[in-house]
């Protein structure tokens, strides 16, 4: 039986090991992209924000601007209609994807599960793509699930978008539906 000095030695003891594995760990960053607080976000944190933002930049490559101000404003929009597009969803629906937000934002799960080792706004675009590719055509159906539900709704935000309508040729929906939606 452990007497009363020898648990606090114990402890004090696990406390260190512990600590020092943090440390071999690496630094402890916040995840940001959008850190706008007054942003109009119904459903989405900032570690879900930037992880979206990411993974929609490597999904929607070829849809978005290249560089600068304009590929930061179309992410954000993406990301606006994604937190739009989850808050629609049924209340069991949209647990399972903040759950599925939660598993790609956790340091331990994105690393050994997900396989992007670096922060989501440091990650490489290869990186993302491999991880997608290996999501995507994964022997497990939950990985496979989780695919479908990024990719569904990333490209439901995006496409949803009018201004996204101009480059694939769709000028809106016809004109007797513009009053009906607008009533």
């Amino acid at each position: 039986m452990l007497s009363r000095r020898q648990l606090l030695k114990t402890g004090v003891a696990g406390a260190a090991v512990l600590g020092l594995a943090r440390l071999g760990y690496g630094p402890i960053r916040p995840d940001p992209l959008f850190t706008v607080d007054g942003a109009p976000f119904k459903v989405l944190d900032a570690e879900s924000r930037t992880a979206l933002a990411a993974i929609a930049r490597v999904m929607l490559k070829g849809a978005l601007p290249r560089h600068g101000e304009e590929l930061h404003a179309a992410l954000e929009k993406a990301v606006h209609g994604c937190d739009v597009a989850i808050s629609g969803l049924p209340g069991t629906v949209q647990d399972e994807v903040k759950q599925l937000l939660t598993l790609l934002n956790g340091r331990v799960t994105r690393r050994w599960l997900v396989g992007v080792t670096t922060s989501w706004q440091e990650a490489d675009d290869a990186d993302i793509a491999h991880f997608l590719s290996r999501w995507r055509f994964s022997s497990l159906l939950l990985l496979r699930s989780g695919y479908q539900a990024l990719h569904q709704i990333i490209f439901a935000a995006w496409y949803g978008n009018p201004d996204a309508w101009a480059a694939i040729g769709y000028s809106g929906p016809p004109e007797f539906m513009k009053t009906y939606w607008n009533e």
